[in-house]
């Protein structure tokens, strides 16, 4: 038997920074990079395919995620029911993720199927044929999901914060969904956004995997038949009039809870305060341990969990506190939320709390790159913002030197009351 005492915690090991291994890189011949993480221990390849697009740059709402998500049942020549019969026949994969700036399309694929599936995969991802039937099917199951979701407080209050966030500089988004926002999308309108969104000045290739030189150049063959359009433009700068309403309420009458998000609009990715503020959203409600949980949950009681989040697009973010709280304790909740927000502007925090929060933001970037494929995937979401492996080094070096002085100055720049947005969603009983 193990003498092992598990009453007494493991010594705790520093972490030192350190950058990812760097990936080979190539050029194809129309343009498109492509990115080769090797694993030779790794018989399955990953082929994640990363699109600069997404649902804040489409012309009309929906066009985006009906166009990519769509793509599986749109083979020139196969019915969807052969699609995914070949799919499934050769042990592959392939999902969709649909982002605010980015279409990402991941292909999980046996090394030796890679000749017969690839292309059939290549064939609906570039020259698909949207048929009026699927799109039928797919606005059908929208509008049920809809009729679904705008009875939950949480989607409710999710919705106003894009819509007040995003405004009208990006209607396409912000805009509430509708049945006949739905029905209203046309095959013709997601021809038209694949031909000018997926072409290879927005493609980006991530590989990994025991590819060899002849798995290599057939992938090359296939990615390089993406033929050229135009760069995706950079979204413009969202910038929020200083008259605005701050305070939203819709109500729920049958509900006995109350959504709360608290949002405003935060700096970019590459923003260099953009570790630190890392530090201070963890601190303030990113981790079980954090600032809102130990009061909202654990002293007050007010809710089962709060979280604070930065949601990144652009050259910008929204940082959003949200939370499902009793309604009559709505006024609470909220009050207890400006309370910690306000303790951080006034108060360093102290060294230990400090210390536990970066052990605990380091192991998490650890464990999002403990295997290869992990890894492939932190570096393409990096490569979106023209950043390479040495960003794991940079972004460890910040955490273990940021300071609570810094901290502090973060949070009285970013954290003041007149900044946020405050929406709830339900039985809302003020207290006031």
């Amino acid at each position: 038997m193990s003498n092992v005492n598990r009453a007494i915690p493991p010594t705790i090991q520093p972490i030192e920074p350190f950058s990812l291994p760097t990936p080979r890189r190539e050029t194809l011949g129309n343009g498109v990079p492509v990115f080769f993480f090797d694993n030779p221990s790794l018989d399955l390849i990953h082929i994640l395919l990363q699109v600069r697009t997404g649902s804040l740059h489409q012309p009309a709402k929906h066009i985006c995620n009906f166009a990519y998500t769509l793509l599986r049942e749109s083979h020139p020549t196969l019915s969807p029911e052969e699609t995914s019969e070949k799919i499934d026949y050769y042990g592959t994969n392939v999902s969709v993720n649909v982002g605010m700036d980015c279409v990402q399309i991941m292909i999980s694929v046996p090394k030796k199927n890679i000749p017969d599936i690839l292309p059939i995969i290549a064939d609906f991802l570039i020259n698909p044929l949207y048929r009026p039937d699927n799109l039928r099917i797919m606005q059908d199951k929208e509008i049920k999901n809809l009729a679904y979701n705008i009875q939950k407080n949480d989607y409710c209050s999710w919705r106003i914060m894009w819509r007040e966030m995003l405004g009208d500089v990006f209607p396409a988004v912000s805009e509430y969904s509708t049945p006949e926002t739905l029905n209203a999308v046309t095959t013709s309108q997601l021809k038209e956004f694949h031909r000018r969104s997926f072409c290879a000045e927005n493609l980006s290739l991530f590989v990994t995997g025991n590819t060899d030189a002849h798995t290599e150049a057939q992938i090359r063959d296939i990615w390089s038949a993406v033929p050229h359009g135009e760069r995706t433009s950079q979204l413009p700068f969202v910038t929020l009039p200083e008259n605005r309403e701050r305070v939203f309420h819709e109500t729920m009458p049958d509900s006995l809870q109350t959504s709360i998000v608290l949002c405003c609009l935060s700096i970019g990715y590459n923003d260099p305060k953009r570790t630190g503020f890392s530090v201070l959203n963890t601190l303030t409600g990113g981790y079980f341990s954090s600032r809102l949980m130990q009061n909202l949950r654990e002293r007050q009681g007010l809710t089962y969990g709060v979280v604070s989040s930065n949601t990144f697009f652009g050259n910008q973010s929204v940082f959003s506190v949200s939370s499902d709280v009793n309604a009559d304790r709505t006024q609470e909740a909220i009050d207890a939320c400006f309370e910690e927000l306000k303790r951080l502007q006034n108060e360093p925090v102290q060294e230990d709390e400090l210390q536990v929060v970066k052990n605990y933001m380091a192991g998490q970037q650890l464990r999002s790159a403990d295997t290869s494929v992990n890894a492939m995937q932190k570096f393409a979401y990096w490569h979106r913002f023209g950043l390479d492996e040495t960003e794991m080094f940079r972004y460890l070096t910040d955490i273990k030197n940021i300071t609570a002085e810094e901290i502090q100055h973060l949070a009285k720049t970013h954290f003041e009351y007149n900044n946020f947005t405050q929406i709830t969603v339900g039985r809302y009983l003020s207290t006031k």
